[in-house]
């Protein structure tokens, strides 16, 4: 099998980086270098990495964020396989085993990846704690592009990657410090093909700690929303249309394929919250009948299903007006807008039930109200 090199980027988390370089040290499967970057860590972290000796390749650093360290790793890096490791998190000991095996004797394929658990520390007894994943999604190859744009769910310690890959999709890039991983992810599954393994490869772990500033939960979100908003923008500019059915060779569109895209790409920048985006491709993809199909796909209508169920809340249909107004514009547009419009009607159904579990009875009546007048308005 062929073989791997491991990068930890590191800053300032010398007990965390144990834990984690134990973790790869201990691994079924051997890696043949691990390459711990320090990037400027002004802790005792040099001092904890000279124990290991020549097991792995500690080298310092400048501060200069993660994506620039993770630059510069890739350059030193000597195999034809990378797995970046959080210095956070832990592997579990047979990860590299598995992953690699779903590469070997396959080079058309650029990206093995599998689960992961969350965990943290109960500070009475120090035991782990574990806790909800949240956001995966299981989905097929061929559809794990689009996947990837509806949510960020497979992350670098999780995922083994063929550097040849990594020399296809560019470098890291310095314009997003909180999305660096997604970023790379994007372009990743736009050059190469994916496989996946049920088993858990690691555990990630949930703690106070942020590399870029420690902001109240609820501000740190929306730091998030706000540099995914930047980096959404920016592929709603820049991708064709086509990528958003999958496929990355620029080509004409039947009309009923163009509908399906607007409508991919409308979910994903609803739930984004660029909403004025997703509002005008849901107004071209009514725009758009066929004789031959009258009706939305059942593609479509799999893909409008998740239009509302962002992992940061959809709270913005109830708190801004002009979203359901649009909408309603939309379902007077034609047949297919107004089939678009109950679709998402329908979903406020979760919302009703969820906020009657939740005793939110406010909120409740505004999406009860808000079902009824989509479905009203076509």
């Amino acid at each position: 099998m062929e073989r791997t090199s491991v990068i930890i980027p590191t800053y300032n988390r010398a007990d965390f980086l144990v834990e984690a370089l134990e973790s790869v040290l201990n691994q079924t499967l051997p890696p043949a270098e691990i390459l711990v970057m320090d990037d400027g860590s002004p802790d005792d972290t040099a001092a904890r990495m000279q124990a290991y000796g020549d097991r792995i390749r500690y080298i310092q650093k400048d501060n200069s964020g993660k994506a620039d360290t993770l630059n510069q790793a890739l350059k030193l890096t000597q195999n034809p396989l990378i797995w970046i490791m959080d210095d956070d998190d832990i592997a579990h000991p047979d990860a590299l085993e598995n992953l690699t095996k779903l590469l070997d004797g396959q080079p058309e394929i650029g990206i093995a990846y599998g689960k992961y658990n969350r965990f943290s520390i109960n500070e009475q007894n120090g035991e782990r704690v574990f806790q909800d994943v949240g956001h995966w999604t299981d989905c097929e190859a061929n559809i794990f592009f689009t996947t990837t744009l509806q949510d960020f769910f497979v992350h670098h310690p999780g995922m083994l990657v063929r550097k040849s890959a990594y020399d296809a999709a560019g470098p890291f890039s310095l314009d997003y410090p909180r999305l660096e991983d997604y970023e790379m992810l994007v372009r990743l599954a736009q050059v190469t093909r994916t496989a996946n393994t049920n088993s858990s490869i690691f555990l990630q772990r949930q703690h106070e700690g942020d590399r870029v500033g420690g902001l109240v939960a609820a501000e740190r979100t929306q730091r998030w929303i706000d540099e995914e908003k930047q980096f959404f923008t920016k592929l709603y500019n820049e991708l064709d249309l086509n990528t958003y059915l999958n496929v990355f060779k620029k080509y004409d569109l039947s009309p009923l394929e163009k509908r399906q895209a607007l409508i991919q790409r409308a979910v994903i920048m609803a739930r984004k919250k660029l909403w004025h985006f997703a509002l005008s491709d849901l107004e071209q993809a009514s725009s758009i009948e066929a004789e031959s199909n009258p009706s939305l796909s059942s593609g479509e209508a799999a893909i409008l299903r998740f239009i509302l169920f962002s992992k940061y809340g959809s709270t913005e249909l109830i708190e801004d007006n002009y979203i359901v107004e649009d909408l309603k514009k939309i379902a007077k547009i034609s047949s297919i807008g107004s089939l678009i419009t109950k679709s998402i009607a329908r979903s406020q159904i979760w919302f009703i039930r969820n906020s009657a579990k939740t005793y939110q009875f406010a909120a409740l009546r505004k999406h009860a109200a808000i079902m009824v007048s989509l479905y009203l308005a076509g």
